[in-house]
């Protein structure tokens, strides 16, 4: 499976991930084993704009579903404040920032960190 990146912008649409996550993946039926941990990585520059009101709520019932979130803020003009309401707490344990290609390096750095403890 590949993904299409592109430069020029297009639709985001966090909150159908987010939705698919806690109501898809972490299922059972999908593999999913009671005491295993659910962690989520999302890149993302922070600007839903497909259901952008449902991407909050969204992350909380995967969270409150036992899904462990880990963003990601990728660009030069992220919107902190979703990435934020996205992450788990405490979200400076759950959030990076990704401007260049050196910081890529720091921000898996941070999220490996987190997850290898």
């Amino acid at each position: 499976m590949s993904l299409a990146f592109s430069e020029r912008g297009g639709e985001t649409n966090t909150q159908a991930a987010l939705r698919l996550v806690h109501s898809t993946v972490f299922t059972s039926g999908h593999g999913d084993r009671q005491g295993a941990p659910n962690v989520v990585v999302i890149a993302t520059d922070g600007r839903s704009n497909v259901r952008a009101d449902r991407t909050v709520t969204e992350a909380m019932t995967a969270r409150q579903r036992g899904a462990e979130l880990f963003v990601v803020g990728v660009g030069n003009d992220v919107n902190t404040n979703e990435i934020n309401d996205i992450a788990s707490t405490p979200s400076g344990e759950h959030m990076a920032m990704m401007r260049s290609r050196p910081e890529s390096f720091a921000a898996a750095a941070t999220i490996l960190d987190q997850l290898c403890v």
